[in-house]
């Protein structure tokens, strides 16, 4: 009994985060489309190095605790390129707090890509299934004649799959 209820388990997340990956993908590309200021776009922006290593070093002092002067300090780094690159400080914390979401969806998406990549390795028809059903959002009957197989074998595969997919990503 319990070892079905953990395997439920699995399946619920691997569904709950295959079902939010387009969601995902499409948060990200609105962040990254963001208008910022000047004409520039946070995708723009996130991309140059010293201001993610500011914001890196920046998120680290807030959730460590760390002294206000060190966190006033490093802020002002941030405020002072900022304002270099946009020509302005207004709304900097906003500009930052979009940074850290789009930084965070980056990160979702690269664990579940590399799920699907570590599942696809091993079991390349599970992967397959799951990335069409889930991400390319195809009927199961379309998916089964596709890869030539019948229902009842695809929904085998995709239970066996979700259960591979939530060890993977647990």
């Amino acid at each position: 009994m319990m070892m079905l209820n953990l395997e439920q388990n699995y399946e619920k997340m691997a569904i709950d985060q295959l079902r939010g990956y387009k969601r995902l993908v499409g948060r990200i590309k609105m962040l990254e489309k963001y208008p910022v200021s000047g004409g520039m776009r946070l995708g723009t922006i996130v991309q140059d190095g010293q201001l993610q290593d500011l914001h890196r070093q920046w998120r680290k002092l807030a959730t460590s605790g760390a002294d206000q002067e060190a966190l006033r300090s490093t802020e002002a780094k941030i405020k002072a390129l900022l304002e270099g690159q946009l020509g302005t400080s207004d709304g900097y914390q906003g500009i930052l707090a979009r940074v850290s979401e789009l930084e965070e969806l980056g990160r979702q998406k690269e664990q579940m890509e590399q799920a699907m990549d570590a599942l696809d390795d091993f079991k390349h028809e599970y992967a397959q299934v799951l990335k069409l059903l889930y991400v390319d959002g195809n009927e199961p009957h379309d998916i089964a004649c596709d890869l030539g197989i019948s229902l009842s074998t695809f929904y085998g595969w995709r239970r066996k799959a979700l259960k591979e997919y939530g060890i993977l990503i647990s």
